[in-house]
């Protein structure tokens, strides 16, 4: 027996969970329906927990199907959401509209590269002249992000025919400079040089001037080079170093040169030796404006040594040739090969490593190390010293450089 004060009201019927249209489950009418045409529409739950609704069409069958197939990935794939599919998928077409706007020729961006290194690079002027040369020829109409790395490969092997390995590696470098920075402006997505090895350079010869040599390149200069010239020797400059020196950067009492931005980026103080402060001196009694700390040191009109240096050097062959002298020391000989001359004879005066480089403003040691091997009879003599004094007929240290070139022939004659 139910007692009259129950809370429970029988008098309403229980809630009733069949639906409420004649729609198989999962399926709805959808608001576009009209009177004349059903629209279907599904309801369905994803990984996510969302309820989700979408119109369907206005056959059941292909309704029906649709709803097992969402009922279907919200069971196999975890955390599978249509909402968040679809602001993934604009959000990669957005990407692909931007990539498509950033597309460029590689011409195109080229000119945006030495743009940026004029302002950024000591050696934009390299640069501009690799990529005018051989680069922009052979990707110039290309669009950047289609070049690939078999197009790089092909590149690097056509100018091994034409070019040392150094120099391509040298091309390599660029490239890859290029690419990355493209990769930050948006333009590609990955550098096409990146894992291309480089070539493995074979040591070459350094040139480095003998006394009669200096003298004749020293002669064949114009009047007005000749201190350019001699203060590279004696100081180990670079040309980019030397030619924006201005008084300003000259201290003669102390006897130093400063260096306000070197090849390595970095402050370095140059010590001048006699001949170096003569020759300043000299300049600085015949400066045009004494009061003007900015008045360049060096009154050079050329931009790059190699519009007059290479014409001196022959001029020097020639006089020594027709002297009676050997003339082969100057093969090859560039104005850069001055740093050669000035750290072969440092290490021939016994001045060490550490010091030479620092002197020669080398970022690593390695860089200088190959200079400790240019004197080979300066090191033949050295060994030399063993000898005790009192026994019988030493052997000269030129004799036994010639004993060891000797036995190296025959060693590679056998091999």
């Amino acid at each position: 027996m139910i007692s009259g004060d129950s809370s429970v009201d029988m008098s309403k019927p229980p809630r009733s969970t069949k639906k409420k249209d004649p729609f198989p489950r999962g399926l709805f009418r959808h608001p576009s329906s009209t009177a004349s045409k059903t629209i279907y529409g599904v309801r369905f739950t994803c990984g996510a927990g969302h309820i989700h609704e979408e119109q369907a069409g206005p056959i059941k069958s292909d309704a029906v199907r649709v709803y097992h197939n969402r009922r279907k990935r919200a069971h196999d794939e975890t955390g599978w959401c249509p909402r968040q599919e679809r602001r993934t998928a604009r959000e990669l077409l957005r990407a692909e509209e931007t990539r498509e706007l950033a597309r460029i020729t590689f011409e195109k961006y080229a000119e945006d590269y030495l743009g940026w290194a004029e302002a950024n690079k000591r050696s934009w002027t390299t640069d501009r002249s690799m990529l005018k040369r051989r680069i922009e020829p052979e990707f110039g109409d290309r669009m950047l992000d289609e070049i690939t790395i078999g197009d790089i490969e092909r590149f690097r092997d056509r100018l091994l025919g034409e070019v040392a390995r150094s120099t391509v590696n040298r091309y390599t470098a660029i490239l890859s400079g290029m690419f990355n920075r493209a990769i930050k402006h948006g333009h590609i997505i990955q550098n096409p040089v990146k894992g291309l090895s480089r070539f493995k350079e074979a040591g070459q010869r350094i040139a480095w001037l003998s006394a009669d040599e200096e003298a004749a390149v020293q002669e064949a200069l114009p009047a007005h080079l000749r201190p350019l010239f001699t203060v590279s020797i004696h100081t180990g400059l670079r040309w980019s170093e030397q030619v924006a020196l201005r008084w300003r950067d000259i201290d003669i009492l102390a006897g130093t040169i400063t260096v306000s931005r070197s090849k390595n980026g970095d402050v370095r103080i140059v010590p001048m030796n006699s001949v170096v402060r003569s020759v300043v001196v000299d300049l600085a009694s015949k400066r045009r404006h004494p009061a003007n700390p900015d008045e360049p040191v060096f009154a050079c009109p050329h931009k790059q040594a190699d519009k007059f240096f290479p014409r001196a050097v022959e001029a020097a062959q020639e006089a020594l040739r027709e002297a009676g002298k050997d003339a082969a020391g100057l093969d090859g000989y560039t104005w850069h090969c001055n740093r050669h001359t000035f750290a072969s004879r440092l290490v021939m005066a016994a001045v060490d490593i550490r010091t030479v480089q620092e002197l020669g403003g080398w970022r690593t040691l390695g860089q200088v190390l190959r200079y400790a091997h240019v004197a080979r009879e300066h090191l033949y003599a050295a060994v030399e010293r063993l000898v005790a004094p009192g026994c019988s007929e030493p052997t000269p240290a030129t004799e036994l450089g010639e004993n060891l070139d000797s036995a190296q022939e025959q060693s590679a004659g056998v091999s």
